[in-house]
């Protein structure tokens, strides 16, 4: 088991219904995180994160401890007991 620090901003706290909390990951990767969230939050949570069936919505960034994990190893980015990992759904504005 891995234990993270999620923080949530936007809609997507309001969905997970709070903005910073510990999860126990089964697994060791993103991937895993969000699987977790989804099976705990439901399908709203799924269609915000996976718009398109399976493939994460390009509306969000997951930061892991600051870092993108776009520019990591994107879903299959590794997580570790300790972890930030940070949820933010894009804003534009001027």
């Amino acid at each position: 088991m891995t234990i993270v620090t999620l923080r949530t901003f936007g809609h997507i706290g309001t969905t997970i219904g709070a903005t910073e909390l510990k999860v126990d990951v089964a697994g060791d990767t993103v991937k895993y995180l969000l699987d977790t969230l989804v099976r705990k939050v439901g399908d709203r949570l799924h269609k915000i994160l996976y718009p398109k069936g399976d493939q994460l919505s390009e509306l969000l960034y997951i930061l892991v401890n600051g870092r993108n994990i776009r520019h990591i190893n994107g879903l299959e980015t590794e997580l570790k007991d300790g972890d930030v990992v940070s949820l933010f759904p894009v804003t534009a504005g001027g």
